[in-house]
């Protein structure tokens, strides 16, 4: 590594305090005695760039307790009161399931791929815990990556490579398009790399002879036996008989929108040494499993992997929730949850879930229009052993916009849900995972072209 791709940055961080008792409702929270809560709420909120709404200014974080986020009469304005998160564009941050610990790998720019931990000790004040961590060698600048299992973090990047073709320009005959997978374990409470892989990666004959080949995985997560890391796909079709020239001379055959979609994949790894690569696909969906920014697929109590898809569009039937077997490490061709069915809607297209125990999962998801654009947002509490869900009933629905979403935020029997239009103010939304109740908690503070993205 280079001294760049290393080198630390100390900061000091103020602590932002005003009294709750009897002051005015826009009021920031009390954070006063930093030290005295033991479970601290982080709420994130990202800012413009260019144009409202694309998260690509940055991102800001603030803490409270879960009193506080709980509370209507208090305000929360993360914009001009939180820390900046380093990163160039949207951080993707995780967090220990105790609130104490919030991690990032800074996305894009000169300190891409950077790794920091921060101690959450209220307010604006986060405090760098532990060494840097240059992933950037590994797995890029803007690597994917979630908290795999307590403690742990994968990192992971997937490249197409060129496609494959036997003659000579222009009578050429298309074989097949491999991806270049990159894979990294990263230690949490002691931050360092502690594994990586390499590989190709091949679909099919069948598959490859067709077009398709994986371009984007995301999503990691380790099984209950720990023995296992699965990764989501998605899945691109080329048409194997266009193609143009690129600048370069090298033939790019076009993308294939008309035919059908591949059925929903996974890469499999063995854990922790990462070998053994394999895909495994389910026939219930064309969906993709990668995601974009938030976590898409849970171990529930029973041991088995629950895994939400995106991309059906209404003719595909909406988001699926599929399972991944504990006893097979492959999906469960007879278990399939439809978002669509269970709430009665038409092109649900899950942003983010939560799964909070006992079958039981929130999910936060928009609507796919006829011309497969994305609209409104919405929030529903879903039980994964019956088939069946409840939508709640929260403002401004068809001007919220969750696709910047990376959070879902637990503590217990509460789910905490950031729910405020682009460059409106909002609220914390709690759910009680148990009885389903819905509670409006701390107002969010908005400003112009921000949004708030995550709770942890």
């Amino acid at each position: 590594m280079n001294k760049e791709q290393i080198k630390h940055v100390l900061f000091g961080a103020a602590i932002v305090a005003v009294a709750i008792g009897g002051c005015a409702k826009d009021s920031g929270p009390d954070t006063d005695r930093p030290d005295e809560s033991d479970r601290w709420i982080t709420i994130s909120g990202a800012m413009m760039d260019d144009e409202a709404g694309d998260g690509n200014g940055g991102t800001m974080v603030y803490s409270v307790t879960p009193e506080q986020a709980k509370n209507p009469n208090v305000s929360i304005n993360v914009f001009d009161n939180g820390m900046h998160v380093k990163s160039q564009r949207t951080a993707r941050l995780q967090a220990s399931a105790d609130g104490k610990f919030l991690y990032n790998i800074q996305y894009v720019g000169d300190d891409g791929g950077i790794f920091n931990k921060y101690a959450v000790r209220g307010g604006k004040d986060f405090r760098p815990d532990g060494p840097e961590v240059a992933t950037a060698d590994y797995v890029s600048t803007s690597p994917r990556w979630l908290k795999a299992i307590e403690g742990v973090g994968v990192a992971v990047r997937g490249t197409a490579n060129d496609a494959v073709y036997i003659g000579e320009l222009p009578n050429i005959v298309y074989q097949y398009t491999s991806t270049k997978i990159d894979v990294i374990t990263l230690d949490l409470n002691d931050p360092k790399i502690t594994a990586n892989t390499s590989f190709e990666l091949r679909l099919s004959e069948a598959e490859e002879a067709a077009g398709h080949h994986i371009w984007r995985i995301d999503m990691p997560v380790v099984n209950q036996a720990k023995d296992k890391v699965y990764i989501g796909a998605g899945v691109r079709k080329l048409d194997p008989m266009s193609y143009t020239l690129g600048d370069d001379g090298v033939p790019e055959f076009d993308r294939d929108n008309d035919a059908p979609a591949a059925w929903a994949k996974t890469i499999v790894l063995d854990y922790p040494s990462l070998k053994n690569p394999k895909v495994i696909t389910s026939s219930q969906t064309r969906g993709s499993t990668n995601g974009y920014r938030s976590t898409m697929q849970y171990v529930g109590d029973d041991g088995h992997v629950y895994q939400a898809t995106t991309g059906e569009g209404i003719s595909g039937g909406g988001s699926k929730i599929l399972r991944i077997s504990k006893n097979t490490d492959d999906y469960d061709p007879d278990y399939v949850f439809s978002l669509d069915q269970a709430l009665g809607v038409t092109g649900s297209h899950i942003e983010a879930w939560k799964y909070a125990g006992n079958g039981i999962g929130f999910v936060v998801y928009s609507l796919v229009d006829e011309e497969s654009a994305r609209t409104s947002g919405h929030i529903a509490r879903i039980d994964l052993n019956n088939g069946t869900g409840t939508k709640y009933s929260i403002p401004n629905e068809t001007a919220l916009n969750f696709r910047q979403i990376q959070s879902i935020g637990i503590d217990g029997n509460d789910v905490y849900i950031a729910v405020a239009p682009i460059g409106q103010d909002g609220n914390i939304y709690i759910f009680n995972t148990d009885t389903g109740d819905m509670n409006v908690g701390a107002k969010l503070i908005n400003k112009t072209g921000n949004q708030y993205i995550g709770v942890y």
